[in-house]
């Protein structure tokens, strides 16, 4: 058991038995077979309290006479009795608690020699801790120096050289001036040189003929009311063709305007219909010029302009739809017969104007050629009523210059063929060369076409 509690009983058994003793107020003398004796009032050990200590002679306590043990009641000789083993107990806790106190001291001694130890290794570590920050610290101040005196230095070339730049600086502009001044005058040079050329290549005497009827003694006569129509009909074409109709339409509606084909294999339907409604909505008459090769798409336009010009040789083809189509069954006869019907909406005036219904102008197709290819070169077409005027020589009035185009209204030369209608030649990956077409945005449109070497294909 640990002291402290042993200690706390102790101190409680003595509360409770200390009323007991406080009854008699006379001498107690507590005989054991002799005469009775004086006895100290504080007996005991010095943690006694003051209570009784039985002693081999009579105890007394004083005042008043002694009693005997026997004649205490059992109230008081139980309390003795307590007492005495209370300070028996006391006595043993006494001699544990400096055995245990001993044994303490004797556990700690290796502990507190080790925290000596521990302390002493502690001071000698600050100490190197110390040495080592000292010689640290004068290291860095010794590199602060070096440092120091190296940008000093750094400095001093940076100054050094930016007094060297801005020398340079200075020689190169002097070289600037000197520079702009040459080329200035070079190019006033030039300038005059271009001028010279310039003024060589423009016919400063010509003027281009305007004449209500372009077609004097087998000579045709086309005035700067020119529109150039090449390539494949698309979108972008059409409307570079009725942007122009418009245009001469709204200059003056007294002259005609030419639409000059050199070679066109035909292309969007949708895009041809376009072009020959601003054909016949125009003040203006609108002639077609066929130079080389009309087919298809373009052929119709040429054949229902107001009025057609072709050279002999020149070469005009018609022949029915075609189409590059995909899809299931359904979706091809769907195809086929829209397509169809498109055919008789611009075949039919063709036919009306050759003098024949829209089947017995495809039976002549195919009667003429086994692939329904019906060509026709320049005299032959104006006998099927192709074309309406056959012309020896053409004559362009409004080609004045051989300068590059102005940036202006009015088209004095024909720009590329790829600017106008979107179509792009391309390289295949066998390494044949061939035309990409532009997607129709029109759903309902059609290629009329005529294409039998597979140059145009459909993006």
């Amino acid at each position: 058991m640990h002291p402290r509690p042993l200690l706390r009983a102790l101190a409680l058994a003595f509360l409770v038995a200390a009323p007991v003793l406080a009854q008699s107020t006379r001498r107690v003398v507590v005989t054991g077979g002799t005469a009775p004796s004086a006895a100290p009032a504080t007996g005991g050990s010095a943690t006694g309290g003051g209570l009784p200590t039985p002693q081999p002679g009579p105890t007394t306590v004083a005042p008043g006479p002694g009693i005997s043990r026997e004649e205490l009641t059992p109230e008081q000789k139980a309390a003795m009795k307590e007492v005495d083993r209370m300070r028996a107990e006391k006595a043993r806790i006494d001699a544990e608690l400096a055995l245990a106190d001993a044994k303490r001291t004797e556990e700690l001694a290796p502990l507190n020699a080790e925290a000596s130890k521990l302390i002493a290794e502690r001071a000698l570590r600050l100490a190197k801790a110390n040495a080592e920050a000292a010689a640290l610290e004068d290291e860095r101040a010794k590199l602060e120096r070096q440092a120091g005196l190296e940008a000093a230095r750094s400095a001093a070339r940076l100054t050094e050289r930016n007094n060297k730049i801005r020398e340079l600086e200075a020689e190169a502009k002097q070289l600037q001036l000197e520079s702009a001044n040459t080329v200035a005058r070079l190019s006033n040079e030039i300038a005059r040189y271009q001028k010279e050329d310039e003024a060589r290549k423009v016919a400063s005497k010509a003027k281009p003929k305007y004449l209500k009827d372009p077609l004097v003694d087998g000579t045709l006569y086309i005035s700067d009311r020119r529109i150039a129509f090449n390539g494949a009909v698309t979108e972008p074409l059409a409307d570079y063709v009725c942007q122009r109709i418009n245009f001469y339409n709204n200059q003056s509606a007294e002259f005609p305007i030419f639409i000059v084909v050199d070679n066109s294999p035909g292309g969007s339907v949708a895009a041809g219909y376009q072009i020959q409604k601003a054909m016949a909505a125009s003040k203006s008459p609108v002639y077609v010029v066929v130079k080389g090769f009309a087919a298809s798409m373009t052929a119709v336009i040429a054949t229902l302009a107001e009025r057609s010009f072709c050279y002999p040789n020149t070469i005009i083809l018609h022949h029915q739809v075609s189409n590059t189509m995909r899809g299931n069954m359904t979706v091809l006869k769907e195809q086929i017969e829209f397509t169809n019907r498109w055919f008789e909406r611009l075949g039919t005036p063709v036919a009306k104007k050759m003098g024949l219904t829209l089947p017995d102008f495809v039976k002549q197709m195919y009667a003429n050629d086994s692939t329904g290819d019906w060509q026709a070169f320049g005299e032959k077409a104006k006998e099927l009523k192709w074309v309406d005027n056959v012309v020896e020589r053409i004559e362009e009035t409004a080609i004045l210059d051989l300068l590059p185009p102005a940036q202006t209204t009015t088209v004095t030369v024909r720009p590329p063929q790829s600017e106008i209608s979107g179509v792009t030649a391309k390289v295949d990956d066998k390494g044949r060369p061939y035309f990409e077409l532009p997607a129709l945005s029109n759903p309902f449109d059609a290629w009329w076409i005529y294409d039998p070497q597979g140059l145009f294909r459909a993006r």
